[in-house]
């Protein structure tokens, strides 16, 4: 192991253990208690998707990304789920893992690229969010919102970016649909994002 790999190794485990950590102590904001399952769901999913990756790639830098990264999208998902709140700690951690990760993962996806991606997303993201809030009033859609699309947005290259974030408001209108919010409800967006994200980079990989 190099300096190099291990270094990375050493920062995806703090980042995914700060990621848990925000985790609790937005848990007990809100509740005044810490939440046992959330962490555990959070911290173990993002080892699992990181052991996949190793098995996958043989690198741990990127496994070591993978870590702090799946672990800081599913501490979001989760607290904007339960409390609607996103903190941005967790996208700095996922934008700072795709910077050392992504064109490790992606043959090709050069740094424009990247910017370009997040930008876009954000861009699309923000758009969607004026139309709605013109159209219908508040829409729920915040600040935390675009700034985790544009982490997100950093993974992949432009197209899959914006496929992302077109499948991610798809589902999280679904989602809105399914739960029979009111027009003031605010939807959560992580959870719709994260899995938009996931499947477009899947899709990517598998074209």
């Amino acid at each position: 192991m190099t300096l190099l790999t291990g270094l990375a190794l050493l920062a995806g485990v703090l980042a995914s253990l700060s990621a848990v950590w925000i985790d609790r102590e937005i848990s007990v904001q809100h509740t005044g208690a810490a939440s046992r399952i959330s962490p555990t769901l959070c911290g173990g999913l993002g080892g699992l998707l990181a052991f996949a990756a190793y098995g996958l790639t043989r690198d741990l830098i990127v496994a070591s990304a993978i870590l702090a990264a799946m672990t800081a999208l599913c501490v979001s998902v989760s607290m904007d789920w339960r409390f609607g709140v996103l903190a941005d700690l967790t996208s700095v951690i996922i934008a700072l893992a795709a910077l050392l990760a992504a064109p490790l993962l992606t043959p090709g996806l050069t740094r424009l690229d990247m910017v370009i991606a997040a930008f876009l997303a954000m861009g699309i993201l923000g758009l969607a969010g004026l139309y709605g809030r013109l159209r219908r009033g508040e829409m729920g859609l915040g600040g935390g919102d675009i700034v985790l699309v544009g982490a997100l947005g950093l993974w992949c290259p432009p197209v899959t970016a914006a496929l992302g974030v077109g499948v991610g408001a798809a589902l999280t209108l679904i989602l809105g649909v399914l739960l029979k919010a009111r027009r003031q409800t605010r939807l959560p967006f992580a959870p719709g994002l994260a899995a938009g994200f996931i499947l477009a980079f899947i899709v990517d990989r598998l074209s």
